[in-house]
């Protein structure tokens, strides 16, 4: 197994990102989770392989990412085959109600958290001249929805950082590829939205199987963008 994959999967704790650890470990991959609630990642390792690696980072802080990095470096030998940012935070209110902290926490979640990781990646990658990262987007990167203002910028943010990384990545046989979820059943929904509408949602292992399967693809080519929507349209 030393010479399998390595994925860094940040937010692996839970949710799509924990549907991705499973499948990717399925998959041969080496495997590393990372979040910010030690017990959860902890119990969520636990449930794949003893042999997954839980790291505590928090992605707004350039020096817990970087502590995160070198972790999983020194305990695999090696930098990440494939990086998958599935961390992020997702508060709906009206935007008169928004306040500025709300506003600050979710820009340094879903969009800096980006910009940290990959940074810590990437160089690494340039180097061996190979790599994948993946950036969890969802269709509010795509379509403004009422009441998340500033989530949907967040992802509109996101999705502009994500393609310009990719033109620059590409000259150096990096992959980027972007992952536009609709609805999917996860904490970021409250109990009573799941239970109401958990028939016309999607499932986290639904996104991991399309993940799986860009990663598949011939390193000659790039599924840059793969956009989810549930069967009977969006909520």
């Amino acid at each position: 197994m030393t010479n399998a994959p390595l994925a860094w999967i940040v937010g692996g704790s839970r949710g799509i990102g924990f549907a991705c650890a499973e499948a990717l470990h399925r998959e041969g991959y080496r495997i590393a989770i990372s979040g910010r609630d030690s017990e959860m990642l902890t119990a969520s390792a636990a449930k794949i392989d003893r042999s997954i690696l839980a790291v505590v980072c928090d992605v707004t802080s350039e020096g817990s990412v970087q502590a995160a990095y070198r972790t999983i470096v020194d305990r695999f030998g090696a930098a990440p085959d494939v990086l998958l940012n599935s961390a992020g935070i997702s508060p709906w209110d009206t935007f008169s109600e928004t306040s500025i902290d709300t506003f600050d926490a979710v820009l340094a979640t879903n969009m800096r958290g980006l910009f940290l990781t990959a940074r810590e990646v990437l160089r690494d990658m340039f180097a061996r001249g190979s790599g994948t990262i993946v950036h969890m987007l969802s269709v509010a990167a795509l379509k403004g929805y009422k009441n998340g203002a500033a989530y949907v910028a967040s992802k509109f943010a996101a999705l502009g950082f994500t393609n310009a990384l990719r033109e620059e990545a590409r000259t150096h046989g990096v992959s980027v590829i972007s992952i536009f979820p609709g609805a999917t059943e996860t904490e970021l929904w409250d109990e009573t939205e799941r239970t109401q509408y958990h028939d016309r949602m999607m499932q986290p292992e639904d996104i991991a199987h399309a993940i799986v399967s860009a990663l598949r693809e011939p390193k000659r080519a790039v599924m840059e963008e793969i956009v989810l929507r549930p069967i009977q349209g969006d909520l």
